[in-house]
């Protein structure tokens, strides 16, 4: 449609442009022709080239404008409605300091420093407006604002949750009951990880793209928003900084950054640890039936799995490899990043 609009405009700009021409000077004595057929050549040869020009703009500014509108979209509504007010701010500002600098001469050196004022003070308007854009998105776009985990809280998920997958199992079972999001500059990292050249990490990147698209619609979607710290290059530190300015909780399966953001001063929710708490507990003198399914690095060891993956070290059950096996539970091992279980044959 804009292409169109625009090659009928150029197509009658240049149909006058050709009338025009044909009345500057006496064409029937220069090239022989009469007055009404040199008019009908000239607005036909103008109107073929506003045609054409039209077609070139018009192509142009169709996709200057879908480029426009996608920006538009990308962008959420709280950065419009800050730039909107940042920009009637500098406005203001700028009207009010560039009465004097219209006063000076010569005035086209007023006309350059006032036109210089206002770009500068429209800048800075829309900037400053934009500094605190994450804070206001969450304040009135995501809910409660809140350090604990609220209905109605925040929580920002990391490269390495958004891989894990749990995240969405998570939510459905209630323990996460705010809104999740992803800042772009983790969805930029994910690209960046399915694009390598490396083959796992390749695999890992497509698969936390996967994750996301699996949970990019309806009404508990998981939305990706604009933030980022330029002055930042590890999207770790961007992470803990934003959820700190957002009063957000952070969910990763990351041990250092959940450390790093607990020392922060950030909620930091580690799968991981999650996943820990809700495992069954067993105790020393428990007995388990187990299936050996392979020897263990020390002598005379025997490794078998339980039904959640948790690996169980069997004292003396190298022999029992590849046979089912009623153990006793001696001791647990267990951390963030796991449990082992340590048997013997009963």
């Amino acid at each position: 449609m804009i292409v169109q609009l625009v090659r009928i405009v150029f197509l009658a700009a240049g149909a006058l442009g050709g009338f025009a021409v044909s009345q500057l000077i006496d064409w029937t004595e220069t090239i022989g022709f009469s007055r009404e057929l040199v008019i009908f050549i000239f607005i036909i040869l103008g109107a073929a080239i506003g045609y054409l020009i039209g077609g070139i703009l018009g192509r142009e500014i169709a996709s200057a404008y879908k480029r426009f509108e996608q920006q538009l979209r990308e962008n959420e509504a709280t950065d419009l409605i800050l730039g909107g007010v940042g920009l009637v701010f500098g406005l203001l500002v700028a009207l009010l300091v560039s009465y004097p600098v219209r006063l000076v001469e010569p005035r086209w050196l007023a006309f350059l420093a006032t036109f210089l004022l206002y770009g500068l003070c429209i800048y800075g308007g829309i900037h400053i407006a934009l500094i605190k854009r994450e804070y206001v998105s969450a304040r009135f776009g995501g809910g409660e604002v809140s350090n604990g985990l609220s209905p109605g809280s925040l929580v920002l998920l990391d490269t390495s949750a958004v891989i894990d997958g749990r995240f969405d199992a998570l939510r459905k079972a209630g323990f996460l009951p705010g809104e999740l999001r992803v800042p772009r500059f983790v969805l930029a990292e994910l690209q960046t990880l399915s694009d390598s050249a490396d083959d796992t990490k390749r695999a890992r990147g497509r698969r936390g793209l996967d994750n996301l698209t699996k949970v990019a619609a309806g009404e508990d979607a998981v939305q990706v928003f604009e933030g980022d710290y330029p002055e930042i290059p590890a999207v770790d530190a961007k992470l803990v900084r934003l959820a700190a300015e957002m009063k957000a909780a952070l969910l990763t399966v990351d041990f250092n950054l959940t450390q790093v953001a607990r020392v922060e001063g950030v909620t930091a929710l580690n799968v991981n640890e999650i996943a820990e708490a809700v495992r069954p507990t067993f105790l020393p003198g428990d007995t388990l039936h187990i299936s050996v399914i392979k020897a263990g690095k020390e002598a005379d060891q025997g490794v078998g799995y339980l039904e959640d993956g948790t690996m169980v070290v069997v004292q003396d059950g190298k022999g029992a490899v590849g046979s089912d096996a009623d153990v006793e539970v001696t001791s647990v091992l267990q951390t963030s990043a796991g449990r082992m279980i340590f048997a013997r044959p009963a």
